[in-house]
């Protein structure tokens, strides 16, 4: 095993490996390549300052360079693990072509797998159908969930997505990703563990499809014991992970954070928002305010050229309503959220969106019109 000095004199004891490489929209002609590398230990040095993606049009001929890219760091409390996080924007690509890319290496970083991804088609094209594999509520199982579940319940459904890898064009992923909070539930596999293990896991379909998710309660929040959120740090509040970790269009689209935001595909646009926070009566409070994230989603679907793109999809993490009834919600303990409601519901009604679509309430239902299931 080799002994590389890093940039502080601390030995590292090999070279570090990119991981958790995902993929997500960054306008029409532009994707975004995210990764994690731990840091050497005992240091928060910035192991790769100068993170770098080549791609091209053949895997033996990675002829294109970006160094458009930013390092971010948060506390793990783990001085032996310092995760950092990378992103780099592909721009200016080619639509519905198939681009492979590697992550390059550098003194502390080796290069990581040759990965590939189709770009999306010509903004408007309708030549052929989009296929979108859409969920929420995701992620690793804790104790409970095995003895009432059976284990790897998480592990099975990931197989059962890469499946459909072949036929997918994108994923959107309504909040809850991972369920890297501290429940007491989950002991040993939590926080950076949890989502370490989650993302890593899942690099097979994030690294070749675009992922594109929501924020939810357990992003936002960092326990679901209210009173034990007050000895949360400040790095596991106000979705700090989730930011550093996913890197959605919001500077694209005049969004915020990986709160909201917008982009388009073929003749599909998608919108998403926070059921979360930023509007009157938000279960989790407000990162901004109550009113920038409602003017921004009427200014958004007020631009929608219906012409180009007739379809309008929006994905927020909390139901509005459902055929339930209270009380078996209520006994579950999930409920659905007047507040959104309130908040957004006239705005899609009002500018015509076809589909919503929601996690948070641990029951599948869809909506019958006219004998024919959306």
């Amino acid at each position: 095993m080799s002994l590389i000095k890093s940039l502080d004199s601390t030995i590292c004891l090999a070279k570090l490996v990119p991981d958790q490489i995902r993929l997500a929209f960054a306008g029409n002609q532009g994707v975004s390549v995210g990764w994690q590398s731990f840091g050497c230990p005992l240091t928060t040095s910035n192991p790769n300052p100068t993170p770098t993606v080549m791609y091209g049009l053949s895997k033996t001929n990675l002829n294109l360079t970006s160094v458009n890219g930013n390092s971010s760091v948060y506390d793990t409390n783990n001085i032996l693990k310092t995760s950092w996080f990378y992103s780099v924007e592909l721009t200016n690509l080619q639509p519905s072509t198939v681009y492979y890319y590697q992550i390059k290496q550098s003194n502390y970083v080796s290069a990581s797998n040759i990965f590939s991804f189709t770009s999306a088609p010509v903004y408007g094209s309708r030549s052929r159908a989009i296929n979108i594999i859409t969920y929420g509520d995701f992620g690793v199982d804790g104790i409970v969930e095995d003895i009432l579940n059976g284990k790897c319940l998480f592990e099975r459904a990931l197989g059962a997505l890469q499946k459909m890898l072949p036929v997918t064009d994108f994923f959107l992923h309504h909040g809850d990703i991972c369920y890297a909070d501290d429940s007491p539930e989950d002991l040993f596999l939590t926080y950076e563990g949890a989502f370490n293990y989650c993302q890593s896991m899942m690099t097979n379909i994030t690294s070749t499809r675009f992922y594109m998710t929501a924020v939810g309660n357990h992003e936002i929040n960092c326990t679901e014991i209210p009173v034990l959120n007050q000895l949360c740090s400040s790095s596991k509040k106000n979705q700090v992970p989730y930011s550093h970790r996913f890197n959605m269009p919001s500077k694209q689209s005049g969004g915020y954070l990986n709160s909201w935001y917008s982009f388009d595909y073929g003749f599909v646009h998608i919108i998403s928002i926070s059921c979360e926070s930023d509007f009157p009566l938000a279960p989790s409070g407000n990162l901004l305010d109550t009113t920038t994230q409602v003017n921004w989603l009427k200014n958004d679907l007020s631009k929608v050229n219906r012409t180009i793109t007739p379809w309008v999809i929006v994905q927020c993490h909390r139901a509005w309503k459902g055929s339930i009834s209270k009380a078996d919600i209520k006994e579950d303990g999930i409920i659905n959220c007047p507040s959104c409601k309130a908040a957004f519901e006239s705005l899609l009604i009002q500018y015509n969106v076809d589909l919503y679509l929601a996690g948070h309430v641990h029951w599948y239902e869809r909506i019958c019109l006219n004998g024919m299931f959306l």
